[in-house]
């Protein structure tokens, strides 16, 4: 099959644009791992470290303030933390506690209790004024 010049000009046009995607692909990917390495630590080193920093430490469950929130379970371990938080309100608990202990952002908050992320927002700032002034009361 013999190709007009029109289209070896398109055929090596398409391939340099590839060889230009992938190369940008790959070095995005090299530099996303050297990332990755210089905050990886190797699992064997983490045990040296640890043994070496800190004794052995057990903690029972009735140590911490364990707190449901939808499919979480979350432990806290701060008496002080833990009493102040009981006396939110549910939702104002349960948007510090996704917030802080699970990492999760406010749009993603908002979406699991479908509401605005706003209102996720200005209920969990509410929410930390009043566990602030808790935790004031508490010294």
């Amino acid at each position: 099959m013999k190709l007009s010049s029109f289209e070896k000009i398109i055929r090596l046009q398409f391939n340099a644009y590839m060889m230009i995607t992938i190369k940008g692909i790959v070095r995005n990917r090299r530099k996303q791992r050297a990332k990755r390495l210089e905050r990886e630590v190797l699992f064997c080193e983490i045990l040296e470290i640890k043994q070496n920093n800190q004794s052995n430490y057990d903690s029972y469950s009735f140590e911490f303030f364990i707190f449901q929130v939808g499919n979480f379970s979350i432990e806290v371990s701060d008496e002080k933390l833990g009493m102040a938080l009981r006396k939110l309100s549910e939702k104002q608990r349960n948007y510090i506690l996704l917030y802080y202990f699970q990492d999760m952002r406010d749009r993603e908050i908002a979406e699991l209790y479908h509401v605005s992320r706003s209102s996720v927002s200005c209920t969990r700032n509410r929410g930390l004024k009043k566990l602030k002034e808790l935790m004031n009361e508490r010294k």
